[in-house]
């Protein structure tokens, strides 16, 4: 047996990459330096629309790359390197505290300053693997604007991941965190603070957690749990599913080919709460569901996609949305109308090497006579970016997006686009345009030298002091255009919109961000962010120590 075990660990170089199914979280920098690597063509058939990734798809797109490194640069051979040695396609040192029968080094000997890995516990062998790892950051924040404010947050917590007998992937971080000194509400300048609802509502601690389990054999995959996802070709933008609303805890089936995917999604989302509670045993909300459809065919110069998606609500499960192969919106004609469907097409194009075009238009709703005359129900959301990979490490994108009065909303608010009140499709809102621009230099670290500008133009509905909706210019998607009611003399909600009427909020926001690794697994980022919303101007400075990417 041991003799096995030490054949197997002189193998590891070739043979650990076999055993990862799980997947790989967003939050994880070396989607950037893949976003690199599939304008120059060299991530294959897996594009990267739809992500998290697996490690083993992940591991191929790398061992693309090192395959074809006479179209990289020095500093992109460098940071390759370093993913080849995280992602087990070379061999890396571990030092742990709970030793196994592949990594015995004990990180309280000679590993706690040398340049192991360090972990928990690791294993690995032909087709098994496990990875315990801790988590930790401090995030300070300094906004200056009339007077100076700052908030500082700490965070720990665990991340399990790993593979068993080559076919059933594992994944599962749970992180818990606080307030240590300075202004909560500048906290949720990080967007992922407002996603632990104790934190948000309840002023207590930030608790989070993803997980998800996958089997996959040959050509299928299931997979049932929480993760983050985005759906969408663009460069800022996640048109279908974005990471402004707390992850979904959702079952996906997969079928996956050499050129084609097609993925079955049915998702349990967080309704409308119909009680004054907000939480505890008297809070009622009310079911909700989400169904989406995506088939895609991958040719070597990009991706063609058709989507669709259906969210209900207030009944149980629907057979009719269980069967994952189906058109969801002659279902949801053919069972009366009630529920919310949207579909839309994406596409990746690589023209030449070096150059994407990414895209994605979504239909929310339309009535083909009415299209050019304003009516609020031909509700869509687009846009279209460029992206050009230079030789001298220097990345350009260019994003223009769109999204019209009214998208994303429906006739019963139980069944907007959104997940516990939050929308889940793009990162703009309704009635809302932006420009953006993108500049990442590479240098060798698996954190590139970022530049961004936005602007972002949006047409907000007026409230009045309470709260209430006072007029409606189709700006949000949890209010739908109101028909009259006789009863309140209310006269209705205009037939006709204009694009960016209401409240005209200008945002500009210009963006530099950097970060370094200062010894293995710990990391520096620093960022700065000019703000500017109408005659509001902000400043944000922002430094974040990062123990494992989380």
């Amino acid at each position: 047996m041991r003799f096995s075990i030490l054949i197997i660990y002189l193998l590891f170089p070739i043979i650990n990459i076999w055993a990862q199914i799980e997947d790989v979280p967003i939050s994880n920098s070396v989607y950037d330096f893949l976003l690199r690597l599939e304008t120059k063509g060299l991530t294959g058939t897996t594009p990267l629309t739809h992500i998290p990734l697996q490690k083993q798809e992940i591991v191929s797109i790398l061992r693309s790359a090192r395959d074809n490194q006479t179209k990289l640069t020095h500093s992109d051979i460098d940071l390759l390197q370093k993913y080849e040695k995280e992602f087990g396609i070379t061999k890396a040192e571990y030092s742990v505290i709970f030793p196994s029968l592949t990594h015995t080094k004990n990180i309280f000997w000679s590993g706690f300053f040398d340049h192991t890995e360090k972990v928990f516990y690791k294993y690995d062998d032909f087709v098994n693997s496990v990875d315990i790892r801790p988590l930790g950051s401090i995030d300070f924040v300094y906004n200056k604007v009339d007077s100076s404010r700052y908030v500082t947050i700490g965070t720990l917590g665990l991340r399990l991941n790993g593979t068993i007998d080559n076919k059933l992937g594992f994944y599962l971080q749970a992180t818990n965190g606080r307030k240590i000194a300075g202004d909560k509400q500048l906290a949720f300048y990080n967007p992922e603070y407002s996603k632990s609802f104790k934190f948000a509502k309840l002023d207590s601690d930030i608790d989070l957690t993803q997980s998800h389990i996958t089997f996959q054999s040959g050509w299928f995959q299931a997979k049932i749990g929480r993760m983050e996802e985005k759906m969408g070709a663009g460069l800022f933008q996640s048109t279908y599913i974005s990471t402004t609303s707390p992850p979904i805890d959702a079952i996906t089936l997969s079928a996956k080919f050499s050129n084609f995917k097609y993925t079955y999604y049915f998702g349990s989302l967080i309704g409308l709460i119909e009680s004054k509670e907000q939480s505890g045993i008297n809070t009622k909300i009310s079911s909700k569901f989400i169904n989406q459809h995506r088939f895609s065919v991958r040719p070597s110069w990009g991706e063609i996609a058709f989507w669709e998606s259906v969210i209900y609500s207030d009944r149980g499960l629907d057979i009719a949305y269980l069967n994952p192969l189906s058109f969801l919106k002659s279902l949801e004609h053919q069972l009366h109308d009630r529920d919310n469907s949207i579909m839309g097409m994406d596409f990746t194009i690589r023209p030449f090497s070096n150059f994407t075009i990414k895209s994605t238009f979504l239909l929310d709703d339309i009535i083909f006579e009415k299209i050019g005359t304003g009516y609020w129900s031909n509700k869509t959301a687009f846009n279209i970016a460029t992206i050009y990979s230079s030789d001298y490490n220097i990345d350009f994108g260019m994003e223009y997006a769109r999204v019209e009065p009214y998208t994303f909303s429906h006739f019963s608010p139980k069944n907007n686009y959104t997940n516990d009140n939050q929308q889940i499709g793009s990162e703009l809102q309704p009635n809302s345009e932006q420009y953006g621009m993108l500049v990442n230099y590479w240098w060798g670290q698996r954190f590139p030298i970022k530049f961004s500008i936005k602007y972002i133009r949006h047409g907000a509905n007026q409230y009045n002091s309470d709260g209430n909706l006072i007029r409606n210019v189709g700006g949000d998607a949890r209010y739908t255009r109101r028909d009259p009611n006789p009863s309140t003399g209310f006269a209705g909600d205009p037939y006709e919109v204009t694009f960016l009427d209401g409240i005209l909020e200008k945002t500009l926001s210009i963006n530099f961000s950097f970060g370094y690794e200062l010894i293995n697994n710990l990391y520096l980022v620093s960022s700065y962010q000019f703000l500017k919303t109408n005659e509001q101007i902000d400043n944000y400075i922002r430094l974040l120590i990062i123990l494992n990417e989380f």
